[in-house]
């Protein structure tokens, strides 16, 4: 469903700020997301948005910068993680869009 995210290396983590790491996850989920197309799915902006938010408000920035990491690490397969890791925050943002 959502493109493989960029890894974030140990060294820049630690140089971020909170802030800053959520905002970088949140940038690059909210652009593969919005690349593709959820079925079922009426407005895929409100959709990716309704995920962004929710995933951001369970993990603090260094545990998503460590999420992008892992699944980055795993290539192709890197996207499954995170859309398994995302299944009680699609369940709810699908049913609202």
């Amino acid at each position: 469903m959502f493109p493989a995210l960029h890894p974030i290396n140990a060294q820049a983590q630690q140089q971020f700020t909170n802030a800053q790491l959520t905002k970088q996850f949140r940038d690059g989920f909210l652009k593969g997301c919005l690349q593709g197309k959820t079925s079922g799915v009426k407005n895929q902006a409100k959709y990716c948005t309704c995920l962004a938010n929710s995933y951001q408000s369970r993990y603090d920035g260094q545990t998503l910068a460590a999420i992008t990491q892992a699944s980055g690490s795993l290539g192709n397969q890197g996207p499954a993680l995170v859309n398994l890791m995302m299944t009680p925050e699609t369940k709810v943002c699908r049913s609202d869009f």
